[in-house]
């Protein structure tokens, strides 16, 4: 081996060795691990399936679930089982709604299923867009959904069967929150801000104002009024609050308390619930102070809740996770 030889694995053994000992592997930052912080709930079930939607309990045992299919419990959400013929390859189902003990209906962005035996079975049919994205109905036969690609608010008066777009404001993507107290009297909030009410079904609306700051809402922003004076609608700015039907609004959540609010429940005008994202909150002053009852940590977020009243309550995750309120 000549010197030049030599030399070269030389430099190439010290530079492995200097090389090997100086290394420092970088350091990745590792998120700290949030626990959950469950307080007034208990996790006791999951939904199979790859993800869930929404939760409807109509009894204190009987619930049903949405995801990839339509799954049923009925031990109050501890098992869950898929119903044969509810899968579909026109995507999943992410709202549920039931008016009775039997009549039930389950909403995906250009189909809905239909109970009218209290689950057991279920009858899917067409919608008349595609890009369905709300869902209210006042009994078995009358409905409503909002369709977030120019269709505007539809209505049915025969179960589903047919639909026929009933309001639209100026936006072409607009969304749209209805909520009917009775067959005559209902309102609409858009993710625009229009609020407008009606006292014919539908047939014609009275403007009531423009709301600023509800844009960035989604699917599980909510409205809801007890009356024809006091409603609530939960958003991405917080809950709002009317008590004059929707002509004026404020927002009842104060500034320390993280907004972005997509699902309220008020039982009356003191007593109701509201989540985000991760959070439960309740109030038992009519909002004027919210306490936490429930908080998951990362990696999942809370889809969903439902109500049978201030005490009995239920929610899941997107990964399936079924929480049920204590109290």
């Amino acid at each position: 081996m000549s010197i030049r030889n030599i030399a070269s694995v030389f430099i190439i053994i010290i530079y492995a060795a200097c090389r090997k000992s100086n290394y420092i592997p970088p350091v990745v930052p590792v998120s700290p691990v949030i626990p959950d912080s469950l307080l007034k709930w208990k996790e006791i079930g999951q939904i199979p399936g790859s993800s869930a939607s929404d939760i409807f309990f109509n009894s204190p045992a009987k619930g049903f679930a949405a995801g990839d299919q339509i799954y049923r419990t009925n031990d109050s959400g501890r098992n869950w089982i898929g119903i044969p013929g509810t899968s579909s390859n026109q995507g999943n189902f992410f709202n549920l709604f039931f008016t009775d003990s039997q009549n039930g209906f389950a909403e995906g962005t250009s189909q809905m299923a239909f109970t009218n035996d209290g689950g057991d079975n279920w009858i899917i049919k067409p919608l008349a867009s595609a890009w369905a994205y709300t869902l209210f109905f006042i009994n078995s036969q009358v409905g409503f959904y909002g369709d977030q690609q120019g269709g505007g608010l539809y209505k049915t008066n025969d179960g589903g069967n047919t639909w026929k777009s009933i309001f639209k404001s100026s936006s072409a993507t607009d969304k749209y929150y209805p909520h009917f107290l009775d067959l005559d009297t209902g309102f609409v909030m858009t993710e625009s801000g229009m609020f407008e009410s009606t006292t014919d079904g539908g047939q014609t609306w009275n403007f009531k104002c423009y709301v600023s700051n509800v844009s960035g809402g989604g699917s599980y922003s909510q409205l809801q009024f007890l009356n024809r004076n006091d409603g609530y609608f939960g958003g991405p700015t917080g809950v709002l609050k009317t008590t004059d039907g929707g002509q004026t609004w404020i927002n009842e959540l104060p500034a320390t308390i993280i907004s972005h609010v997509n699902y309220i429940k008020f039982f009356n005008d003191q007593s109701g619930y509201y989540k985000n994202a991760t959070s439960i909150y309740y109030t038992v002053d009519g909002g004027g102070t919210w306490e936490l009852s429930c908080s998951i940590g990362r990696g999942d977020f809370i889809i969903a809740m439902s109500f049978l009243d201030d005490h009995s309550g239920w929610a899941c995750t997107n990964k399936g996770r079924v929480f049920r309120l204590q109290q």
